[in-house]
């Protein structure tokens, strides 16, 4: 794999469970945060990253590097941002916009995604992307994670008391953030549309947490999670960049997983039942994999949010399968 370019996400360090003093003099912000945009070494709370793993996008895609910013004001987040429909396209597609094009990874059909070039570096300058739009009775934590995961390593995600429906989500690197931007802003998830932008800030300081409506956490730290997907160049090659669709790819299900497994999944979970299941066969014994199909992408992005990770049951021992769902690139499940 071609070496990625040094990005300003690179060059921010952090050394887990030590406090550093704050050169700057400024005071953090209401939320807990400290305004890197004055002094973006004053930061006391950043981890070291690893070079970024799927950095490969043309620059032709997005303008010219730093092109995100101009909405945020001073505060260090910003309103929330404008739709971008008839604006300049958000960074750039690591797979294709519409379903059944190559470009994404992982597996036979689905091909594989130009070299980087080698003078590319990500357009946003902070790991972090501000989420607007989001249904507070109906988000939690685990579940942006579930979706962000598809695009990048998720480290942090901190919703904010003083902005219902807002969160930020510290993601591994630049181009994760380029990724998450350009594939999920102005996608619909529980009805809400939403409006994903470069946050200012470089990392996410945890603050004072409060409870959501779900009874959940405000802030959870997934650094270190086993459902990243981007731990390693090996393992990173494997996904499947894809924009939203109405179909779902699933795999690591139970090995006796039915049409009757599923629906009894949804049912438990509150999702709409797929409209069309495919469920391959003679892959692996040991686990199982399929597409699943709803009537829109709406849907399909609740089902995400709800359904990935979700723990089946093991016929034969005490460990569960998680179950994992990413978008395909097939029109139908059948």
């Amino acid at each position: 794999m071609p070496s990625q370019p040094a990005s300003t996400c690179s060059k921010m360090t952090r050394t887990p469970g030590t406090t550093q003093p704050n050169p700057s003099g400024h005071d953090a912000d209401a939320e807990g945060n400290w305004n890197n945009s004055q002094d973006p070494n004053a930061n006391p709370n950043k981890r070291a990253r690893p070079p970024a793993l799927l950095g490969d996008h043309p620059p032709e895609y997005g303008g010219p590097t730093g092109a995100y910013h101009g909405y945020h004001d001073e505060s260090g987040y910003g309103p929330p941002p404008p739709h971008y429909e008839g604006g300049r396209r958000m960074g750039p597609p690591m797979g294709g916009r519409g379903r059944g094009r190559g470009g994404s990874y992982g597996g036979p059909g689905y091909g594989h995604g130009p070299p980087p070039p080698g003078d590319y570096t990500a357009h946003a300058d902070s790991p972090v992307v501000m989420v607007y739009g989001l249904e507070p009775a109906k988000i939690n934590a685990d579940k942006v994670f579930n979706v962000f995961c598809l695009y990048g390593n998720v480290e942090r995600v901190k919703f904010m008391k003083s902005k219902p429906g807002a969160a930020m989500v510290e993601m591994g690197d630049c181009y994760a953030v380029d990724r998450a931007i350009s594939h999920l802003n102005n996608n619909f998830l529980f009805g809400q549309k939403l409006n994903v932008c470069v946050s200012k800030q470089q990392a996410i300081m945890p603050g004072q947490s409060y409870e959501l409506e779900d009874g959940s956490s405000s802030f959870k730290d997934f650094h270190g999670s086993r459902n990243n997907r981007f731990t390693s160049p090996e393992q990173a090659a494997k996904n499947r960049i894809q924009h939203p669709s109405n179909v779902l790819h699933f795999f690591n299900g139970q090995p006796d997983i039915s049409v009757e497994v599923f629906n009894g999944v949804c049912e438990e979970l509150g999702v709409k039942n797929p409209s069309s299941i495919k469920l391959f066969t003679g892959k692996s014994e040991r686990s199982s994999s399929g597409l699943l199909e709803w009537e829109s992408i709406n849907d399909s992005m609740e089902a995400l949010a709800m359904m990935n990770h979700y723990q089946m049951k093991n016929p034969s021992g005490p460990y569960p399968y998680t179950l994992k769902l990413c978008f395909s690139t097939a029109q139908h499940a059948n």
